[in-house]
């Protein structure tokens, strides 16, 4: 199990320098593309990696999360993947410490595009 999670804290720590240089390339552009990756930094050591494929039933949304706890600790890597029609959101909040704000982002489809945002606090 140990050696699962080390491969796939690796791998977490790989695709987001992997997208950091794809997401500098994209930085002043507000309309990602198909397949293009949105890199998030979501506060202290979490990150999120967001890109959209259209399907047939929709905009399918995949975001990958990493984050590490505190200094020293293995990242958790987490895939989430939802399809969204026009108009529809999807909110995904970490936990956070007690008296600490959760990291939040809140990824939309509007009309033919997704928009990703970092918010304070998770609204539904």
């Amino acid at each position: 199990m140990k050696n699962i999670l080390k491969i796939a804290g690796v791998a977490g720590l790989l695709a987001t320098a992997a997208v950091s240089v794809a997401a500098t390339s994209f930085a002043g552009d507000t309309r990602p593309a198909e397949r293009q990756a949105i890199l998030t930094n979501l506060g202290g050591k979490a990150s999120a990696v967001t890109y959209w494929v259209k399907d047939s039933k929709g905009y399918e949304v995949i975001t990958t999360l990493d984050a590490a706890a505190e200094d020293g600790a293995r990242p958790a890597v987490v895939r989430v993947s939802t399809v969204l029609q026009p108009g529809q959101q999807q909110v995904i909040s970490l936990p956070a410490p007690v008296g600490q704000q959760a990291a939040t982002l809140r990824i939309s489809r509007v009309a033919d595009r997704i928009e990703v945002e970092k918010v304070g606090t998770p609204t539904y």
